[in-house]
């Protein structure tokens, strides 16, 4: 088949997806603003997103505006392709920049695929319920307007996880599909690392207890600010306890701390005096590959997101047989069963900082919920078997289009 993708950060979305298509040999052309490398095989239309001077627009107006101008010139590309007489048997596209607005009308044979990840709700923005402002509102009827607008171009749409997909209008349930992108095969075959280098001051050896904590970005829905204030508690029961840390200062999903600077520095200066610092490890952005043996070396790996977006990180990491301490929330519930292959915590940072205390206590449990993690996430996460549900979803949809 003959696919076209959209993602403006390309390949993102498509980062292992496309590659595995290609293999089993599939054309893939892609539409891009952003200048990442990506596979050879994928000829890739780059388009110049420069903004003008916008000044005395509201912020909202603003994000519409971006949307039309990276629809328009997404459009433009397609039919730079066009014109060389290439059409897509299907068109797969991530909605939530905009670029995916004119393609039906570039391509009005084509079915469209979209990856449209969450409907937003006050929750996602750690609003609770009944408390959202004005404004609030307003953001998130203009981000979910975006949506409707792709749903309703769209033939399909692929969520990862049942939660995902239960966010969304009834009136879009039909096009939904539950698919995730897939872990590789790989790293389900890693052996666990013994001893991790990071460098001449940091290593890791096999006498150490290590946990992780990794997020984009460090900031309170990511669950952040929970963990840092755990660790006076954890440091004082465990005392040869290391912790790494991996995460950007911006914000993706929060707003940034009202004070400024970054929440890691509001963090710092809260709990100053309080940390052991000599045993806390802060790591920007690590490349994918580091990533990979930090995952295999983790004793315990904590994860705190709110329930909105399945972290790629979380099901990699459960591939390398890390246990995991999740909070509990719904969506989580679909990929950790307590006691099996993980424990869900909800609480205080005095509790968790305790409850983490006391699995690193019994390593032989931890081992045994690292290898029951492996073993279940290869059902329904393997890549082979997700990619093979997908292109069944996409010869359905040439096929009937």
């Amino acid at each position: 088949m003959r696919l076209l993708m959209l993602h403006q950060n390309f390949p993102g979305q498509f980062r292992d997806l496309a590659p595995a298509l290609l293999d089993r040999g599939h054309e893939i052309r892609a539409i891009a603003c952003s200048e990442r490398s990506c596979d050879l095989r994928i000829k890739v239309r780059r388009y110049n997103h420069k903004l003008p001077e916008r000044s005395g627009l509201h912020s909202l107006s603003l994000e519409v505006d971006d949307w039309i101008r990276r629809g328009e010139s997404a459009a433009k590309e397609a039919e730079y392709f066009k014109k060389e007489g290439w059409a897509p048997d299907v068109i797969l596209a991530h909605p939530g920049w905009g670029e995916s607005q004119l393609m039906r009308d570039i391509y009005p044979t084509s079915p469209m695929l979209i990856w449209p990840e969450l409907w937003l709700k006050p929750e996602h923005m750690g609003i609770k319920q009944g408390a959202a402002s004005i404004e609030q509102l307003q953001y998130l009827r203009i981000k979910n307007w975006l949506l409707d607008g792709a749903l309703a171009d769209a033939t399909a749409a692929i969520l990862p996880t049942i939660y995902q997909a239960n966010t969304f209008p009834q009136r879009w349930k039909q096009k939904i599909k539950i698919i995730h992108e897939g872990v590789k095969e790989e790293l389900f075959e890693l052996p666990r690392l013994k001893r991790l280098y990071v460098s001449p001051e940091v290593i890791f050896g096999d006498d150490v207890q290590l946990i992780t904590f990794i997020s984009r970005n460090l900031e309170p829905m990511r669950g952040f600010p929970e963990f840092m204030r755990a660790l006076p508690t954890l440091q004082g029961l465990m005392p040869n306890v290391q912790v790494v840390v991996v995460g950007g200062d911006g914000v993706s999903y929060s707003s940034a701390p009202g004070e400024g600077g970054s929440w890691k520095e509001v963090l710092l200066k809260e709990l100053e005096g309080r940390l052991d610092l000599n045993r806390i490890h802060f790591f920007g952005r690590v490349a994918h590959e580091e990533l990979i043996k930090l995952y295999r070396r983790s004793d315990l790996h904590i994860y705190l997101s709110a329930a909105f977006v399945l972290s790629w990180s979380l099901t990699e990491i459960l591939a390398c047989g890390t246990p995991v301490l999740a909070g509990e929330n719904q969506m989580l519930r679909e990929l950790i069963e307590p006691g099996v292959n993980g424990a869900l915590w909800r609480g205080t940072p005095e509790g968790l900082g305790k409850g983490i205390a006391e699995l690193l206590a019994n390593p032989e449990q931890l081992k045994r919920w690292g290898e029951a993690s492996r073993s279940r996430l290869q059902n329904g996460f393997h890549q082979s078997n997700c990619v093979e549900e997908l292109e069944k979803l996409l010869l359905e949809l040439a096929g009937n289009f």
